[in-house]
């Protein structure tokens, strides 16, 4: 996931120059209205768009990072697509680089399959369906500012996210530390399958998959251990699927109901610890913790949460911001919330304690 939030602050930044370019050299005389806003269009362009009709997340409307409608069919658009591909492979190599002097600094010829899920009471299998279904998101609002067809785009952006983190977990299976988990990539295969499939069945962009990174220690907890960085350290790590609970309302109830106020289902686990290694043996593992492997211990909690829906409730101005405020929708905010684990607790905004 780190991969790709780097890939799209730098793309994101590179495609608003080449938006900026293109707009300057396109003939605004052509203009289209539709939905009461002004959508430039240019001349000479004859490729069809999707309808807005189409165009929508559930009840919102969505937003492109380059502005307009995606098209209904390919029409590469050079300029653009040379920034994305040199990005994304720059940033491959360099990650790879990186990787390969640290968590694969140490490996073998001879490859591995280990499973790991038991070890963090599958707290990283969130993690990889997050992942994969955000990493679908962000290379599919790439490629359709690159000029790829809207279906193009959602196919193609969730098997680049899963190829992508097949790579990392066939080269975890070479590693001395590490194995390939098939756990592992069958999370990741699942967060694509989820963000392809919302884009055919409708009715599943009622649930929308969201993070939330509070590190343990503001809250009262104890990171991971071990953990090297921010993305292996899960016990300070959220994940929820938000119900827009509005859209489901029958119509005469929704004049009652908030459109931007949401529920969340999550999951974390708190307190994650792994006393094999001999310098950790003398840690205790907390009063809630339990056991599924020997040597891990972790205390799983279960979260019922208040939501926003930040599309809706935050204000609207131009495509650049409406298209950030929809995309903070990946995010988890604290908010009130039951947390059930050993112990069930009410917090007025969640994760922190207040009283």
């Amino acid at each position: 996931m780190k991969f790709i939030i780097i890939l799209f602050l730098l793309f994101f930044v590179n495609i608003i120059f080449a938006n900026n370019v293109l707009i300057a050299q396109t003939d605004t005389s052509n203009i289209e209205v539709i939905d009461e806003e002004q959508i430039t269009i240019e001349a000479t362009d004859t490729i069809p768009k999707i309808p807005l009709s189409e165009f929508i997340y559930a009840d919102t409307r969505r937003y492109s990072l380059a502005g307009g409608l995606p098209q209904a069919e390919t029409k590469i658009k050079p300029l653009t697509a040379a920034i994305f591909a040199g990005t994304y492979t720059g940033i491959f190599i360099l990650q790879h680089q990186l990787q390969m002097k640290t968590i694969w600094k140490e490996h073998s010829s001879k490859f591995r399959i280990i499973d790991d899920g038991p070890q963090d009471l599958w707290i990283d299998k969130m993690g990889h369906l997050y992942g994969a279904y955000t990493a679908g998101y962000f290379l599919r609002e790439a490629l359709v500012a690159s000029g790829f067809s809207w279906n193009a785009s959602n196919n193609i952006g969730a098997a680049l996210g899963v190829a992508y983190s097949t790579y990392v977990e066939i080269w975890d299976g070479f590693g001395e530390h590490w194995g390939f988990s098939p756990t592992d990539w069958a999370a990741d295969l699942a967060g694509g399958i989820f963000f392809v499939a919302q884009n055919y069945v409708p009715a599943l962009q009622n649930i929308s998959p969201k993070f939330m990174y509070i590190p343990s220690e503001w809250t009262g907890y104890t990171s991971r251990i071990p953990h090297d960085m921010f993305n292996d350290d899960y016990s300070s790590q959220f994940f929820f699927y938000s119900i827009n609970v509005y859209n489901l309302l029958p119509e005469k109830w929704k004049e009652y109901y908030p459109p931007w106020l949401e529920i969340s289902v999550g999951y974390t686990v708190r307190n994650l610890l792994e006393n094999n290694a001999p310098e950790r043996q003398d840690l205790e593992p907390c009063s809630e913790c339990i056991s599924i492997e020997k040597g891990f211990w972790g205390s799983p909690r279960f979260v019922i949460a208040l939501d926003y829906n930040m599309a809706k409730l935050l204000p609207d101005g131009c495509n650049t911001w409406n298209w950030f405020k929809q995309s903070l929708n990946l995010l988890k905010f604290p908010s009130p919330a039951l947390e059930i684990g050993k112990v069930t607790r009410f917090y007025l905004m969640f994760p922190f304690k207040i009283f």
